[in-house]
């Protein structure tokens, strides 16, 4: 069965299971199975009706559908006058993925809740969580009633015994030999005994002969993308592209990518996209910011380039997995401008379906150097 984001931070925040503590309410704010029949078409794509609720936004069902804002002005013929919608109206989509529908219920607040972590745990907005629930004083008693429109999200399907993934046991962690050096500058620099990253379940390589690094680099590369297989389950092609040649030096057409510490990745797709899409909705940005979520969490990532056009969607994907403020700060640049040397995620021109990663320099290779 499909996990779902929703109460996903519930242990964490100290919050009993909902079926302790929710009375449901009328169900149905969002209705499937309309437009052209119930099942998925031949693009894997699927008809259903919408039901906005209090507060929702087009970015939400955006999000949630895996479409774009002229896919759903195209499909809803007030919106390509009026781009605003109202609690009530119901909406067609052709879904690229169709999650549980949002359900209005009702929440009995028990010892220790926070807003916060009300908000958290049922994956909706905290400002929104008030607004529901205007007349409710901000420092709420215990057996109090709250209302919340949840949405759940689907996550990606869990791996079995068999596909060597999911929430059991720990990540692989990769054992290499030390003695592979950065030597340099990114973009002006070479290895020193080049490490080739093996060939694995968790990634596919474009090109062996352009994937070598530093010991370092190659150990982070693979057990942050193992982390990011244990973390979701996910179990479609994650593909690096390039890092190094075994030599380092000018890897054409790359200005970098000379030290093996630079590592192309091309993001996740959503299902049923073309490989020829190359459109902001065509990337499963949930996924995408899982996996970027992997290499920050390593602690051993320089930067992570991708533009300013797509960093608004991974923010809105990282807000959805309950990024905090200080980690969104952190992580992305966006929504300051680019140029601002801020945040690990940073723009670079052209890195629209990929994200590139650098590697800090190990903290005993002393002829590592960065900019």
């Amino acid at each position: 069965m499909r996990a779902l984001l929703l109460l996903a931070a519930l242990a964490g925040a100290g919050c009993a299971t909902p079926g302790a503590w929710m009375l449901r309410g009328d169900a149905g704010a969002a209705e499937f199975g309309a437009g052209k029949g119930k099942g998925k078409d031949d693009d894997g794509r699927t008809w259903v009706k919408h039901k906005v609720v209090p507060r929702e936004r087009l970015d939400d069902i955006e999000a949630r559908y895996g479409v774009s804002r002229k896919e759903l002005a195209r499909w809803n013929k007030k919106l390509a006058k009026k781009q605003w919608i109202y609690a009530g109206q119901t909406l067609k989509v052709y879904a690229r993925r169709v999650p549980p529908p949002r359900e209005k219920i009702t929440y009995v607040v028990k010892k220790g809740d926070r807003w916060v972590e009300i908000a958290k745990a049922y994956n909706v907005r905290e400002s929104d969580l008030r607004y529901w629930n205007r007349k409710v004083p901000r420092a709420f008693r215990v057996g109090q009633t709250l209302t919340i429109y949840t949405n759940p999200m689907e996550l990606p399907e869990p791996a079995g015994p068999e596909g060597g993934s999911g929430s059991e046991g720990t990540p692989d962690k990769l054992s290499v030999r030390g003695n592979g050096y950065s030597v340099g500058k990114p973009n002006r620099g070479r290895l020193q005994n080049g490490v080739q990253l093996p060939e694995s379940e968790h990634y596919t390589l474009r090109d062996p002969e352009r994937s070598y690094g530093s010991s370092h680099a190659i150990t982070v590369i693979h057990d942050s993308i193992a982390a990011f297989r244990h973390e979701t389950g996910y179990q479609g092609e994650i593909k690096i592209a390039d890092i190094s040649k075994r030599g380092g030096g000018r890897l054409r057409p790359h200005s970098s990518h000379q030290a093996g510490r630079d590592a192309d990745i091309r993001l996740p797709r959503r299902k049923g996209t073309s490989k020829d899409d190359h459109s902001v909705s065509a990337i499963d940005w949930d996924l995408s910011w899982a996996l970027v979520k992997a290499f920050v969490d390593s602690g051993e990532v320089e930067y992570i380039f991708l533009e300013t056009s797509r960093q608004k969607a991974l923010r809105k994907a990282a807000q959805r997995a309950g990024a905090s403020d200080e980690e969104l700060r952190r992580a992305i640049q966006y929504p300051s401008k680019r140029g601002t040397n801020k945040g690990i995620v940073r723009h670079a021109k052209g890195h629209r379906m990929h994200i590139h990663v650098r590697i800090k320099c190990a903290e005993s290779n002393s002829r590592c150097v960065s900019y």
